[in-house]
């Protein structure tokens, strides 16, 4: 079973991670070893993204479709529905917060 809040949490460990390997990077003289780098990082920042698709799906969460990954939509208990937060698409009610 999921816990969402461990779950999480190691998503926003990576994401910081892989922040800090892009800060070094940039520290690097420019060659073809720093661009085999980026292109990892690139690759291990996609990975992170479909990871927290992944869990937002698991847990119940709407995905919209604006970009790949998928981003999760969170609850707007304003607009009372849920929300996409990279192009503001919305999704009707399906049992958010009240």
């Amino acid at each position: 079973m999921i816990d969402p809040f461990e779950a999480t949490g190691w998503i926003s460990a990576g994401k910081s991670g892989l922040d800090l390997l892009r800060l070094a990077l940039t520290l690097l003289p420019r060659d073809a070893e720093k661009e085999r780098i980026r292109r990892t990082l690139d690759e291990a920042e996609r990975s992170l993204e479909l990871a927290n698709a992944k869990l937002a799906r698991d847990l119940g969460y709407p995905l919209c479709r604006c970009a790949f990954p998928p981003k999760p939509m969170l609850w707007d208990k304003a607009a009372g529905a849920f929300v996409c937060g990279g192009c503001g698409n919305f999704e009707a009610d399906r049992g958010g917060c009240s």
